[in-house]
């Protein structure tokens, strides 16, 4: 006969005999000086036992009876397993660490930053996460909103920076700048981004403290690395209500040559057939956008590739502005041909090389405004990291740039009159400028586990012909395995707007503009989850001014402060993130008299996203927005103008209102599935179908305040999203 007993007894009667023969053992952790390890680990792994040592480097772990290998470690210093031997009473031990820092190239020196640093890659900017974030329809711009730093004041992509104009903000591409990655580009930014995502390997995103070898921005950094696969065949294609895609990569000599592409158009006119079209639209927009990348590895260490990226967008509509509604009209084209090159020389140092032509062009009417924008842009940048030894790792390079930018046409002489038959003035803006930049860093171990950034810049501007100089430091300081102290700050300089330094339209003496950074953060990060604090100072000096003189001047100045703070984790079949920022920054720039509230930032946003893998091919997922309303400058009166036959406005003091808070909910299901071989397709590899539901509380978010013809009545307007849509889409690969 056989007795049946539960699981749970034996082993609690396991435990418990474990328990009546448990013997300790103690004693200390030291260094080679017989100074104290503090807080260090020790584990027995075949138990999944273990204790931490205090301060003074003791410690103590009770085991049975029997000898057991003991594992002691502590960053900064090599791990020692020792065989101990509980039986009995044994005698205390004295276990001598030999120090070994952490190699100085996998610490991320850097504040405020997410993304690859080191070895590592950070949270939040992989490719899978822009693919699978509620309501960032797989855009990467989208998808970084999510991200603290990026207080947007409203829904489109662009990159507001910690109160930074997203002008502030470098976006480089595979090494070199690229101007206007954006769909729909007003003076603000634009609503989608023009990087296909399929393209992209990693990104590095810095919202304030970068190294030195960014230069040319003020608040922000976003360094976008494309992939490139040299033995892949793979085609997808996909589709949704707004639009489709193809992309692919392939092998055309494995191990050698290999080609990847994607091709993109966008246009709402299928999501306007179901929710109706939007009354101010004249036509239905449209964005497309074609990137190639060819690739070739002509040794064990060397790649070299072609870049090609065209995209372009149009819009036609009835635009409410003042109280005048417009037929309003954009047509841009972006392309940019780019080669790059990386090697190993001398077997330790990794160069890199890029070389680009840009050319933009962007046809604006507004009304009776008639303006050409054009750009000309050529650059090359030279980048070399030295890994000295383990306590130092040197980085040096050069940046070269031209910058040709042109506007050309009419506009209207009275910024208050955009009526039909307004007078209007004529356009003829023309700056070049040459701008060479140098820089040199050094990462080092000081001391311990203490290390720093320790570097600079110096850049030329040939108008107003001066040279700036931007020194840096960056300090880390890592506390145990998990947790991380830094500082960051230094000085930031970025060319004035070429359409003001116009020889005869504009002051090109106009100098650089500056912003000095001050940053303080902890992160405490493991593979469980990441929790950051960061609190920034942003001061800015030269910022450019409305000058009765001389058109435009350098009387401007500002600030940004505010504190960020990121929390991250995964908990089974739960992950997701909590991102929150404040901010107060003021800054006295165009025709301001004094510091007043920013227009490229809110004082409070938060994002809350969350995704749950209900099985291993459903994944559900929901993100919240909630954030302060953005500034805006209402009317005050308004006094009739008889020659005109219009009403012109007074306004109250710049940015001196604020819109309603804004608040949306978007949900997305996602699931995976495969098609067998038919119709002579193989069988797919893995495959996507989605439903996102955007704004799904329909909740009614203002986008600007528009007036009746005498400005006597305000009427709020929507935003981009201010109604609820229902999106379905996939994507197929072979």
């Amino acid at each position: 006969m056989r007795l049946a007993i539960p699981a749970a007894a034996l082993a609690a009667a396991a435990c418990a005999a474990a328990a009546a023969h448990a013997a300790p053992v103690s004693g200390r952790v030291v260094d080679r000086r017989g100074e104290p390890v503090e807080f260090a680990t020790v584990a027995v792994p075949v138990l999944k036992r273990g204790a931490v040592a205090d301060a003074e480097g003791r410690f103590r772990v009770d085991l049975p009876e029997g000898i057991f290998e003991v594992l002691f470690a502590q960053i900064g210093y090599e791990k020692r397993r020792l065989s101990v031997d509980a039986a009995g009473d044994p005698a205390p031990l004295e276990v001598v660490l030999v120090e070994a820092p952490v190699p100085v190239a996998q610490v991320s020196v850097s504040a405020s930053s997410f993304g690859r640093a080191g070895e590592t890659e950070g949270a939040v900017v992989r490719r899978m996460d822009i693919y699978t974030t509620p309501g960032g329809a797989a855009d990467i711009f989208q998808a970084l909103r999510a991200l603290p730093g990026i207080n947007a004041p409203n829904e489109g992509a662009a990159l507001y920076v910690r109160g930074g104009d997203p002008r502030e903000t470098l976006v480089r591409l595979d090494g070199g700048a690229i101007g206007h990655p954006y769909h729909f580009e007003g003076a603000s930014g634009g609503l989608f981004s023009a990087i296909d995502s399929y393209m992209l390997k990693s990104a590095f995103f810095s919202s304030g403290g970068f190294p030195a070898k960014y230069g040319g921005a003020l608040s922000g950094v976003l360094d976008i690395e494309t992939q490139g696969p040299l033995n892949l065949r793979t085609v997808s294609v996909g589709a949704n209500l707004a639009g489709a895609s193809a992309s692919g990569t392939w092998a055309l000599v494995p191990d050698r040559v290999s080609l990847i592409g994607s091709f993109r158009r966008s246009s709402p006119a299928l999501l306007d057939r179901l929710y109706g079209t939007a009354s101010e639209y004249r036509a239905t927009p449209w964005s497309q956008d074609v990137m190639q990348r060819l690739q070739y590895r002509y040794s064990p260490a060397g790649r070299m590739s072609l870049t090609w990226v065209e995209t372009g967008s149009a819009a036609r509509l009835a635009l409410d502005h003042l109280n005048t509604t417009s037929e309003a009209s954009q047509d841009s084209r972006n392309r940019l041909a780019a080669w790059n090159v990386q090697d190993v020389l001398l077997g330790r140092i990794a160069l890199r090389a890029q070389a680009s032509l840009q050319r933009y062009g962007n046809d604006l009417e507004l009304g009776p405004t008639r303006l050409a924008q054009r750009e000309r842009n050529a650059q090359l940048n030279v980048d070399a990291v030295w890994p000295l030894n383990a306590r130092h790792e040197l980085s040096f390079g050069v940046n070269l740039e031209h910058l040709d930018s042109e506007l050309a046409g009419f506009a209207v002489a009275d910024s208050t009159d955009y009526a039909p038959g307004a007078p209007l003035r004529e356009v003829g803006v023309r700056a070049k400028v040459a701008h060479p930049g140098f820089y040199l860093e050094d990462k080092v171990r000081l001391a311990g586990t203490l290390y720093a950034t320790l570097g600079g810049r110096v850049d030329h501007a040939s108008r107003p012909g001066l040279w700036t100089a931007d020194p840096r430091l960056g300090l880390a300081l890592r506390v145990g395995e998990h947790q991380t102290l830094r500082v960051a700050t230094g000085t930031y300089h970025q060319l004035a707007d070429p359409a003001n330094m116009d020889p005869v339209h504009g002051n090109p003496e106009l100098r650089p503009l500056r912003a000095d950074h001050v940053i303080a953060g902890y992160e405490w990060a493991s593979e469980f989850g990441t929790v950051r604090v960061e609190a920034f100072r942003k001061d800015y000096a030269n910022l450019v001014t409305q000058d009765a003189a001389t058109f435009y001047a350098n009387g401007g100045h500002g600030y940004a402060r505010g504190v960020d703070v990121f929390v991250q984790g995964t908990y089974e079949r739960l992950s997701g993130w909590l991102s929150y920022g404040w901010l107060d920054s003021r800054r006295m720039e165009g025709d301001d008299p004094r510091q007043l509230p920013s227009s490229y930032g809110v004082p409070h946003s938060l994002t809350l996203v969350g995704k749950y893998q209900a099985t291993s091919a459903l994944q559900l997922g929901a993100k919240l927005n909630l954030a302060s309303g953005r500034p805006w400058t209402p009317v005050t009166g308004a006094t009739y103008d008889a020659a005109r036959d219009i009403w012109r406005p007074s306004y109250a003091e710049n940015n001196s209102a604020r819109l309603p808070d804004y608040a949306r909910l978007d949900l997305r299901l996602t699931r995976l599935f495969s098609l067998p071989a038919a119709g002579g397709l193989p069988e797919s590899s893995v495959c996507v179908f989605y439903i996102e539901a955007l704004n799904v509380l329909n909740t009614r978010n203002v986008l600007e305040v528009v007036y009746n013809e005498d400005y006597s009545v305000a009427r709020e307007t929507e935003s981009y999203f201010g109604r609820r849509l229902l999106v379905a889409g996939f994507g197929l690969s072979w």
